[in-house]
């Protein structure tokens, strides 16, 4: 596994990099370069956004082609694709 040097106060403050653990491995911590600032949705993304309650209380994994994915974004995209 390759490993990296940098000043994580720094990292926290870039609005071109996010910090996050992988949901499968709590101990993995991934460095993303951001494809557009904090805080700001694409226009091409907002109609995907997750409303406030919406597949509340659905947990744990499912396999969806081939991989294994939380339930909550299979319950969301379900919602998208029928619009």
């Amino acid at each position: 596994m390759a490993g990296i040097y940098a000043n994580l106060a720094q990292l926290m403050a870039s609005r071109n990099i996010s910090i996050s653990r992988t949901p499968f491995n709590p101990d993995i911590v991934v460095i993303k370069r951001a494809s557009f600032p904090k805080g700001e949705v694409p226009p091409h993304l907002r109609p995907y956004l997750i409303k406030p309650g919406e597949c509340k209380g659905v947990t744990g994994t499912a396999v969806y082609k081939g991989k294994r994915i939380p339930k909550a974004a299979i319950c969301v995209a379900e919602k998208h694709r029928k619009r």
